[in-house]
């Protein structure tokens, strides 16, 4: 029978520490949600030998460290990959990761999928999302890429807590609303909100989504009043 597992780097770790008893275990995926709060811990493994676990803390310690992408480039492929839907790339990396070795070939697309992640937290933590304070709209951007860019943007500027409207995984689309906590720990709130749903939230905590109206007097537009 399939065992359930998060569509996120947690749940693809756990998937594969699961595999290493049981080679034929299969996956129900459900959707991800943040990953920082299912990173295999100590109990997890303990029944592993000393040097799997060894390199699953390793891991573990660049999956969450503060910096963005820290750590070698297997280990920064599979949190970049992840968060951005490639599930197939990030599960090549894991297992090259617990086998210790991986090639030229992967450690370039991991170079090539890291470089992608990066560009998508910069656009992730402009001044322009946050539409009112504390709250950020990032509604085109993956649920995947959310956590990182929380944790990026605190990082970079004061902790606090965040309210954040994003889009769905591959599992369940739509529009999701998160709370992050000032420590960067993110829960899930509603998930598959249509865009009219989305509009009245905004409406019930004061913020509109639309644009002034305006009107076009020779070709020039004006407010309309």
């Amino acid at each position: 029978m399939p065992q359930k597992f998060r569509l996120d780097c947690s749940g693809l770790l756990r998937f594969k520490i699961a595999q290493i008893e049981n080679p034929k275990l299969e996956a129900e995926w459900i959707s991800c949600a943040d990953y920082l709060d299912n990173l295999p811990t100590f109990s997890d493994i303990s029944h592993l030998s000393i040097s799997l676990q060894g390199r699953i803390l390793r891991l573990n310690s660049y999956l969450s460290a503060t910096r963005p992408s820290s750590g070698p480039w297997c280990a920064r492929g599979i949190l970049a990959a992840s968060s951005q839907g490639c599930t197939g790339l990030s599960l090549s990396l894991i297992d090259s990761w617990l086998s210790k070795h991986w090639s030229s070939v992967q450690e370039a697309r991991a170079r090539v999928v890291t470089r992608s992640y990066l560009q998508r937290l910069k656009s992730g933590i402009l001044q322009s999302r946050e539409i009112s304070p504390g709250i950020l709209d990032c509604s085109d951007i993956s649920a995947l890429m959310i956590p990182s860019i929380i944790r990026h943007r605190n990082w970079l500027r004061k902790r606090k807590d965040w309210v954040v409207l994003s889009g769905g995984d591959h599992l369940s689309n739509g529009y999701w609303v998160w709370h992050f906590d000032v420590s960067g720990i993110g829960t899930v709130l509603q998930k598959k909100m249509k865009r009219n749903r989305l509009t009245e939230l905004y409406d019930e905590i004061g913020i509109h989504l639309n644009h002034p109206r305006v009107e076009v007097i020779d070709g020039h537009l004006y407010s309309a009043r």
